[in-house]
């Protein structure tokens, strides 16, 4: 389905299923009614791929020949893919200690973040991510972003005129994916999925152990991975388990 039709769909329930006095109250009835509603996972890593593109315009990303970058290309070397969806990796310069990858293969790693890890331990994030991807839990919070998008598009729309999402809907929608946090059910899965990628890497699983350790030492910072990926005992406790018994021991 369009996100055109989507949108209109949402204005259209919305009307019918309720009296709205404001914005807000229609933005509610909107989602409320979209509920029982599908969108296809190739309309999702489209709309995905548009967010990222003005996400990485807001952002200052580093050149190809910046350190930055040809450190990231050598440590994700030969993780091009992950299930048939095309990996795209980007560098932040940025020193919020952060990560993130969305349905469509986008993964972007802040400077902030590289400073603070060694390789492995850094990868060990960077294959937390792609597990998002896999597994599809970016879908899941990229589906609730847009879609709130797509509401609200709606309920402001005169005459139930709805085109494609503005670009400060998409830095809204982005802002709002960043800002979701993972269950404590994907981010287990993710972590032992974190483990298998530093094994297909070549390089130590303790480093999960140990990132998640760095993680929770600079977790006073704020922001960034300590709130959208809090670390745990629980946590390091299970990839620590996840390397002891991994593929590559």
């Amino acid at each position: 389905m369009k996100k055109t039709l989507i949108a209109a769909s949402i204005l259209t329930l919305s009307l019918s299923g309720c009296v709205a006095d404001d914005g807000g109250q229609l933005l509610g009835a909107g989602l409320t009614a979209f509920q029982g509603m599908t969108i296809s996972k190739a309309e999702l890593q489209a709309q995905a791929s548009l967010a990222a593109q003005k996400m990485d315009a807001d952002n200052k990303v580093a050149p190809a020949n910046n350190a930055y970058s040809q450190r990231l290309a050598k440590v994700t070397q030969g993780l091009t893919q992950i299930d048939g969806t095309p990996l795209n990796f980007k560098v932040y310069l940025d020193k919020e200690i952060n990560a993130f990858a969305m349905p469509d293969g986008t993964v972007r790693v802040y400077s902030g973040l590289m400073d603070v890890m060694k390789d492995d331990e850094l990868m060990s994030v960077i294959g937390h991510e792609v597990a998002h991807i896999k597994y599809e839990h970016t879908l899941g919070q990229f589906k609730n972003a847009y879609l709130t998008a797509a509401a609200r598009q709606a309920a402001s729309a005169a005459g139930g005129t709805i085109g494609a999402l503005a670009s400060s809907d998409y830095a809204e929608l982005g802002s709002q994916f960043l800002g979701a946090q993972f269950s404590q059910k994907d981010e287990l899965q993710a972590d032992v999925y974190g483990v298998e990628v530093l094994c297909q890497q070549g390089m130590d699983p303790y480093a999960a152990m140990r990132a998640q350790q760095i993680l929770m030492q600079k977790s006073g910072n704020g922001g960034g991975l300590f709130s959208s990926h809090p670390a745990t005992n629980k946590r390091i406790e299970l990839v620590r388990d996840a390397a002891a018994n991994s593929s590559c021991r």
